[in-house]
């Protein structure tokens, strides 16, 4: 019998001491940075509870009082942090605010938690503080003054710039305004177009060419349309070059305008070549041979090239090309 007390005393003595082990684990603690403020003023409590990483706990949420008299004004995010001895430290600072004088209980925290593999739910409380808040004292033989009125302070950049950006809103928009006026009522557009840069004769020639031959019309059967587009590109050239009406010219009328010309005689039998056949193809449906549909590209080429203005190496950049006006329309 008495061995049999003694394994029960045993028993109860090594559940208390694991409840006890367990209990050191777990520590919770709420500890304000003073005790005494003013009205008004305000005082940080931090909060800490240490338990075992495998813990599972719940932190308590705050609203905005901690009880009737104490407000939460701010609460910081709640820090974790894992130690090395595999405990684990949770921490969050309240910042109180309190607005009548006294003595007030920070009431204690609960938290509650349940231990590795366990099913049931423990917790542990921090321990209650006192917070002392006293008025400012008022000296009353002192006679009674009248509210001071409020103290004006400087203005900021920040405040300022709102109204900076509103009066350059409002400049820009009377400029934009007067300059529409002005621009309407001498009949001019409100925005120009950029102007184009405007290629030389040849060149736009030349372009033209190089598209046309990439085309491979005469190679698809589209024989007079390659001829049309290969005499319009010379007509245009030739009126913008020469200052000829060339494009309401026939054949025979730009030949004979190009006869007193300085362009070079093998010059002009390469256009009446390519003129002459157009208009074979064109008007009597002639269907010249590949090697004369590329020699007409050929000596277009040519023309272009032989009659364009060349320039002098000592002439000046960017002087502005003069016309020719040597040639007149028969």
């Amino acid at each position: 019998m008495k061995q049999l007390k003694v394994i029960v005393l045993l028993i109860v003595a090594l559940v208390f001491f694991l409840k006890h082990t367990e209990a050191q684990q777990v520590i919770a603690d709420a500890r304000p940075d003073t005790n005494v403020i003013r009205i008004g003023d305000q005082v940080n409590l931090r909060l800490s509870l240490q338990l075992p990483q495998n813990y599972k706990f719940e932190w308590p949420f705050f609203g905005d009082t901690l009880s009737k008299a104490l407000e939460i004004v701010k609460k910081s995010k709640i820090d974790t942090t894992r130690l090395q001895n595999g405990l684990l430290n949770i921490n969050q600072v309240l910042t109180l605010q309190v607005f009548d004088s006294g003595y007030y209980v920070i009431p204690p925290v609960r938290f509650n938690y349940s231990a590795a593999g366990s099913s049931s739910q423990d917790f542990v409380e921090t321990e209650p503080h006192l917070l002392n808040v006293f008025s400012v004292a008022v000296d009353t033989t002192q006679a009674i003054r009248g509210i001071k009125g409020p103290i004006e302070a400087p203005y900021t950049f920040a405040e300022l710039l709102p109204w900076i950006l509103l009066i350059l809103g409002l400049a820009l928009g009377t400029g934009l305004v007067l300059y529409f006026l002005n621009q309407r009522k001498k009949n001019r557009p409100v925005f120009a177009p950029r102007p184009k840069v405007k290629l030389p004769p040849h060149e736009i020639a030349l372009n033209a060419l190089e598209e046309l031959k990439n085309e491979k019309l005469w190679q698809k059967g589209l024989v007079k349309d390659y001829y049309t587009r290969l005499t319009d590109i010379l007509r245009e050239y030739i009126e913008v070059r020469f200052n000829i009406r060339a494009i309401e010219l026939t054949t025979w009328e730009i030949l004979e305008s190009f006869r007193n010309s300085t362009i070079s005689k093998a010059d002009k039998n390469l256009l009446r070549d390519i003129l002459e056949l157009a208009d074979l193809v064109k008007f009597a449906k002639a269907l010249p041979i590949p090697s004369e549909n590329d020699k007409s590209m050929t000596d277009a080429v040519g023309f272009v090239n032989n009659t364009t203005i060349k320039k002098s190496p000592d002439s000046v950049e960017n002087q502005p090309e003069k016309k020719e006006t040597e040639l007149t329309v028969a």
